[in-house]
Formats: C-alpha cells, sequence, structure tokens
C-alpha cells in the first residue's frame, strides 16, 4: 500500500509539471492529487502547498524546456511563425518519454520522440532533419572517447578498408537544413551529404561531401576502397585517397585495415 501511494505520489508530481492546463492548476492545486486517486488528506497538502506547488512547476518546467530552445533554436523559429512551438513542446513533455535524469539528455529525447511520433512533419517534411542538424555537432562531440581497434594504419592502400573515428557521422539528408537560419527556417529541398567529426583538438566539424564521397566512406568500410570505388563508378582512385589521407590526419578517420 505505503509502495503504491508513494507511487501515485510520484505520478501526481509529474503530472503538476507535465500537463498542460495552468490555469486549472491554479484553479485548484488538488487536481493531481484527484487524478492519481490519493487520499482526502494528500489532496488536502496539494491545495495548501498551491503556491509553493506552482514555483516548483515553473521551475522544473524551466529546466526541461530551455535546453531544447537553446539545442534547437531554428526549429522554434519555424514553429513560431506558426505559434506551435509551445504546442509541440507540451506534446514532447505530456508524452512522458523523457526516463533520464540527466540535463544532457532532454534534447536527445526531443529527437527521439519527433522520429517516433512523426510530428509535424506531414506539414514540414524537413522538420526531423531540421532537428537532427541542430544536434549533429553537439552528438559528435559528446560521443564517449574510446581506444581505436589495434593494427591501423595510417596510410590507404586501394586493397584496404575504412575504420571511421567512432564519433565520426557519414549523414545524408533530402532537404540542405545546415544552411538554414532563425530568420529563413524554411531549407532548400536538395541531397545533401555530410562529414561530422572531431578534429585532433577534440571539437566537432562539420563538413560538406559529394554523394560519390559520402557513398566511399560509406561503403569502404566494409569492402576493399578500389572495389567500392569502382561500383560507385568513381574512376581514377589516387585523388579519392589523398582525401583519406587528409581525413585521417583531421581525425575523422582512426586508420585503415585489410579489407574482411
Amino acid at each position: 500500500m505505503t509502495e503504491s501511494r508513494t507511487l501515485r505520489l510520484q505520478q501526481a508530481m509529474a503530472s503538476l509539471v507535465l500537463d498542460w492546463d495552468e490555469a486549472a492548476l491554479e484553479a485548484d492545486p488538488s487536481l493531481p492529487a484527484k487524478r492519481e486517486a490519493l487520499s482526502i488528506a494528500d489532496q488536502q497538502s496539494f491545495r495548501d502547498q498551491g503556491s509553493a506547488m506552482l514555483t516548483y512547476r515553473e521551475l522544473a518546467r524551466m529546466s526541461l524546456i530551455e535546453p531544447l530552445e537553446e539545442m534547437f533554436p531554428v526549429l522554434k523559429a519555424l514553429l513560431d511563425q506558426e505559434g506551435l512551438w509551445d504546442v509541440c513542446v507540451q506534446a514532447f513533455l505530456q508524452a512522458r518519454t523523457l526516463r533520464s535524469g540527466h540535463y544532457r539528455d532532454i534534447a536527445p529525447s526531443f529527437l527521439g520522440w519527433l522520429a517516433s511520433t512523426h510530428w509535424g512533419q506531414d506539414r514540414w517534411p524537413f522538420l526531423l532533419e531540421l532537428a537532427h542538424a541542430e544536434m549533429l555537432e553537439v552528438l559528435v562531440a559528446r560521443f564517449p572517447d574510446s581506444d581505436p581497434p589495434e593494427g591501423l594504419h595510417a596510410d590507404p592502400d586501394p586493397h584496404d578498408a575504412i575504420v571511421l573515428d567512432p564519433a565520426t557521422q557519414v549523414v545524408s539528408y533530402r532537404h540542405a537544413v545546415h544552411r538554414v537560419q532563425e530568420q529563413a527556417p524554411v531549407p532548400e529541398a536538395a541531397e545533401t551529404h555530410l562529414l561530422a567529426y572531431r578534429n585532433r583538438l577534440g571539437r566537432a566539424q562539420l563538413m560538406e561531401l559529394t554523394p560519390g564521397t559520402a557513398a566511399l566512406l560509406v561503403r569502404g568500410q566494409r569492402e576493399p576502397l578500389v572495389q567500392a570505388a569502382q561500383a560507385l563508378h568513381l574512376g581514377e582512385l589516387a585523388p579519392a585517397l589523398d582525401l583519406l589521407r587528409d581525413l585521417h590526419q583531421d581525425g575523422a578517420i582512426a586508420g585503415f585495415q585489410s579489407a574482411p
């Protein structure tokens, strides 16, 4: 019974913070306790502490919403044009998908919610790509450090395969979402390929790629470079090998190894 009451108290506090209708809570701060069928005494406690409860709600919501505003300024500008940013954020909060207690996990959880629900993407097909692009460099910068596999070498041979640094990402979008700004948040519909990586100083970098280079970086991880280049009709391999050497020196590629 005690465990059940504790759980219902937790759910009532979550409802206090995450539910939308603040006016109803101001009129009756005991509403969350009533919804969870807490005792009359608990409901009275919520009512007696109404001012403190509403202050707690304001501070807790601020701690959840501010990271989204900081991480997704262009997405916010886009939705603010239609008065829908608050609606979007509230839908995310009410979905209760955020399980982590860490501040750093709020924005990734929001991105995951957009991916799973497709919120707003009928109207804005680029919306998920835009949100992902706004987070891309942060995701790369925060990627956990790890040691590269043993036996890698720095100079690529045509029969080698690429081993990317674990933090490196090759990303393709249908829209040029990395070029938008808050003043002009709607991207051009254009096939876009990006390399996101950490340089030797640990700083996140973003590089635009040609379709062929992007494909080579993907295929070249699982088959010999010469075979991948032939399949992609890239022609002379030497320029690609020079680029791969540069990317290794920059930190995007961990090294090269004999292809499996």
